[in-house]
């Protein structure tokens, strides 16, 4: 189901005062993003696979969100000063892929990845942005762009390892999906002074909800099928849908 500033999801974000989200998602199955093309066929027979537990498979379709962080984007570059725009490993590759404002921005790309192996604890690396100035004075504003934020490990950890050398800048953190934040800071993210979201994801009882891009799902075949075991009757015909 679908909130617009619904009453759950005030309840749920209260805290975050500086946590801005256009909408609001609450479901107890699964969420898939579309951030690269499939055929509406395809996705027609994904909706109709028996999900292994019994609950529904959300397919979240990137066009209402990509238009979402735009506005959110636009409405930051009025206000803030000296911007520069960061996109952390490839998940951020798809919304500056679809957006204006990030391709004409000041903008620098940075490793960062969320690691994951099943049967493990996922656990986040980042690497230093513009590595070839050691202080960078001139910068007032962060904006880290990237398409899910989950624990928000990744976003703080870029963060913890670059404050320094952007003494006298604040960080926003600005995303396509977001999970309801699990930190302390009012923003959701430790580190970050505000956060956009095109779309607050949440489960039952404030849990967090599986998500996962459809491709990374086509680029990392181990976790494609860990993912098809775990969550699908039929994995097979889950593994063909995806890899067509």
């Amino acid at each position: 189901m679908l909130f617009e500033n619904g009453r759950r999801a005030m309840e749920s974000l209260k805290r975050f005062t500086q946590l801005s989200y256009a909408k609001h998602l609450y479901t107890d199955g699964r969420i898939i993003l579309v951030d690269v093309p499939l055929e509406l066929c395809a996705r027609e027979k994904m909706r109709e696979l028996k999900t292994a537990d019994g609950k529904g498979l959300v397919l979240l379709e990137i066009e209402q969100l990509a238009n979402d962080l735009e506005r959110f984007l636009a409405g930051l570059i009025e206000k803030e000063k000296d911007i520069l725009f960061v996109f952390p490993g490839n998940g951020s590759n798809y919304p500056k892929s679809v957006s204006r404002i990030c391709q004409e921005a000041n903008g620098v790309g940075v490793y960062a990845k969320r690691i994951w192996t099943p049967g493990s604890d996922p656990f986040a690396v980042a690497g230093s942005i513009m590595p070839e100035v050691f202080l960078n004075l001139d910068v007032q504003t962060i904006i880290v762009v990237d398409d899910v934020i989950s624990s928000g490990q990744t976003m703080y950890k870029l963060y913890r390892n670059n404050e320094w050398r952007f003494p006298r800048a604040k960080w926003i953190a600005a995303t396509w999906v977001s999970q309801i934040p699990q930190m302390k800071s009012r923003s959701g993210v430790n580190g970050y002074i505000n956060s956009v979201v095109a779309c607050m994801v949440e489960g039952p009882n404030k849990r967090r909800v599986p998500i996962n891009s459809l491709s990374t799902l086509r680029e990392q075949p181990a976790i494609t099928e860990d993912y098809a075991r775990r969550h699908f009757s039929d994995p097979k015909a889950f593994l063909s849908i995806v890899s067509s």
